[in-house]
């Protein structure tokens, strides 16, 4: 069998094969690894190291600020040399401990106390005299008025009456500048004039007695009251006479008070001061003369 020519064109597949398995190998040797870029564009790290000190110097380019953890960097220690205006750093001096001068016991001074100036006793204040007081008396009671009541049941009556009913006399009662009398009958801060003076108009007959009176009937109203008499005329004709007299209460008890008294007259006179009365709510009464 005769041998063929050897050609371009008659390669066989195991031929080409095997190219392009070494072409791989090839090509993965020549890339560089670690992903970079290549020598001649990335600018390289230039480090210089401090053998005193033990820090390592250099300038960091802006290409590198970017790099993360986990990138390999070639890196070819050169020369290293002292930087320019450096000085050496002098080797520190041995510390030489200083014994602590010792101190001397200090001598603790006795506390003083202070001295208390007794204070002096307080002296004994006076026992006050122990008081008794007695019970005062009791005050008698006044005696009841044992005299003749009024005509008419009353709480308060002043009244005059005279001996003979043929004399004329008027009685006023009075209280500030208000009176009660025979031509002013009633006042409620008085009372009410009562007397036997009237006529029968029907028989003309003159029913006059030898009496006045004002009296208060529902209560004792106290105050101070003033008492006028006038004798106004005499059938006999006297110029004088003699007129009795009654200040009479009785309280709420039923206890009578009463004073008499007498007084003489002139006849034409108007309004003679009898005597002035202060009565109290509870029926006592200061019967005052003039």
């Amino acid at each position: 069998m005769a041998r063929r020519k050897s050609s371009l064109f008659n390669l066989s597949f195991l031929d080409l094969l095997s190219g392009a398995l070494g072409a791989v190998i090839f090509l993965f040797i020549i890339t560089p690894k670690g992903g970079g870029e290549a020598a001649a564009t990335t600018p390289q790290l230039a480090l210089r190291v401090d053998s005193l000190s033990g820090q390592f110097w250099g300038d960091l380019p802006d290409s590198l600020r970017h790099k993360r953890i986990g990138d390999t960097l070639l890196t070819v220690l050169i020369d290293f040399r002292e930087l320019p205006g450096q000085q050496r750093r002098a080797q520190p001096e041995p510390v030489v401990e200083t014994p602590e001068p010792q101190r001397e016991p200090r001598v603790r001074e006795p506390q003083r106390t202070p001295v208390t100036t007794p204070e002096p006793e307080p002296e004994p204040q006076p026992t006050p005299p122990v008081t008794t007081t007695r019970p005062q008396p009791e005050q008698p009671r006044e005696p009841a008025y044992r005299g003749d009541a009024p005509s008419v049941p009353c709480r308060v009556s002043f009244e005059i009456n005279w001996a003979s009913i043929e004399s004329n006399v008027d009685l006023f009662v009075c209280k500030g500048d208000q009176c009660v009398y025979g031509g002013r009958k009633r006042d409620r801060d008085i009372g009410d004039w009562d007397s036997g003076k009237s006529r029968n108009r029907l028989f003309g007959n003159d029913l006059r007695t030898n009496q006045e009176a004002v009296r208060q009937f529902d209560e004792i109203i106290p105050g101070e009251y003033q008492l006028y008499a006038t004798f106004k005329e005499s059938e006999q004709e006297r110029t004088s006479i003699s007129i009795s007299g009654l200040i009479y209460t009785r309280d709420d008890t039923g206890f009578e008070r009463g004073t008499e008294f007498a007084h003489r007259l002139p006849l034409g006179e108007e309004r003679v001061l009898l005597g002035t009365v202060v009565i109290q709510s509870n029926g006592q009464f200061r019967f005052v003369r003039p």
